[in-house]
């Protein structure tokens, strides 16, 4: 074998085990890149399972909450409507105590008058007179009283 010959064997063998080496290294990374796929890929199992549980555990409390608070609201509607219908009422009642109070002023002005003329129609009336006129009424009726008596 020539010098050549040799010298490209070796260069030949040189390459195949560079190659050879670097292949070696290529398979290397790639297992542990597909080691660290795998992690990964777990890992977002794990999180994907997780986050399963967790909407397996919070849905039933959270629809729970939220049928009450839909109570709570259907309660606060029917307190509202009752409030509402109370404020009408008492309305309807502070219009009825003002028309009232309005009827009470005009009886109270028309028999102001009224009183005021009786007073005046009293004050005219001569008592003393009165008196006089009783006391010989009186007078008169005592002998017919006395006669009737004796027939008892």
């Amino acid at each position: 074998m020539d010098s050549k010959e040799i010298n490209h064997n070796n260069e030949t063998e040189v390459k195949n085990d560079s190659q050879a080496a670097l292949m070696e290294t290529l398979v290397k990374n790639s297992e542990k890149q597909l080691f660290y796929s795998r992690i990964a890929a777990f890992a977002a199992l794990a999180a994907a399972a997780a986050l399963v549980i967790c909407l397996i555990v919070l849905v039933p409390s959270v629809m729970k909450t939220i049928s009450q608070a839909n109570s709570v609201m259907v309660q606060a509607s029917d307190t509202i409507i009752l409030a509402d219908e109370a404020i009408k009422s008492v309305t309807e009642m502070s219009e009825a105590i003002k028309e009232m109070g309005n009827n009470m002023d005009s009886l109270i002005a028309e028999n102001s008058e009224s009183i005021a003329e009786v007073m005046k129609k009293l004050e005219a009336i001569d008592f003393e007179g009165l008196n006089s006129a009783i006391k010989d009424l009186g007078d008169v009726v005592e002998p017919f009283a006395n006669f009737f008596g004796k027939f008892r």
